[in-house]
């Protein structure tokens, strides 16, 4: 499901500083950067929160088309990888054009908002679930884990509900 993080903050994107208190960045990205690590990842950690709102958009209208696995892959591609603002156009038809999303298409359902009332009632209905962050995710409608997590602990929940592990070859 969508959810609109800081639907607050302006286009142009806010310094993380002004938006998250020193004390929680630094124990989040010390957090996030040990899982990261654990798994051989390096994530490109931004000093500017950007307004997700256009990029929620352009998932939303690939969504549409088809496509929202491939620009979802890319979106985090371009945003952790290659440290870019995946909000600004310019960034978001590159994104498109390597997911083989309609850019033209996009641009306009962007400039019109087109899943803007769609992303407002998402981000209620969260709210209405207790999640005010991201990740979240809910398990068989029981169990709300927020925040980046360990994979053990999604491993533990699993195992209170009486799903079996799945070994490392399943798909």
């Amino acid at each position: 499901m969508p959810f609109e993080l800081h639907p607050e903050i302006p286009p142009e994107g806010r310094p993380r500083d002004e938006v998250l208190p020193a004390a929680y960045r630094g124990r989040v990205e010390g957090s996030v950067n040990r899982m990261a690590a654990a798994v051989g990842l390096r994530l490109s950690l931004h000093e500017t929160l950007i307004n997700s709102r256009p990029t929620l958009q352009a998932a939303e209208f690939a969504r549409e088309q088809g496509r929202f696995d491939a620009m979802h892959h890319e979106l985090l591609r371009a945003y952790w990888d290659e440290g870019r603002d995946v909000s600004d156009m310019r960034v978001l038809r590159e994104v498109a054009a390597r997911a083989s999303v309609d850019v033209p298409g996009m641009e306009s359902a962007i400039r019109e908002d087109r899943f803007g009332e769609y992303l407002d009632a998402r981000r209620a209905e969260a709210e209405g679930l207790g999640i005010n962050g991201i990740p979240a995710h809910v398990i068989a409608d029981r169990y709300l884990v927020m925040g980046a997590q360990p994979y053990d602990l999604f491993e533990r929940v699993m195992a209170k509900l009486g799903v079996p592990r799945r070994d490392g070859q399943s798909a």
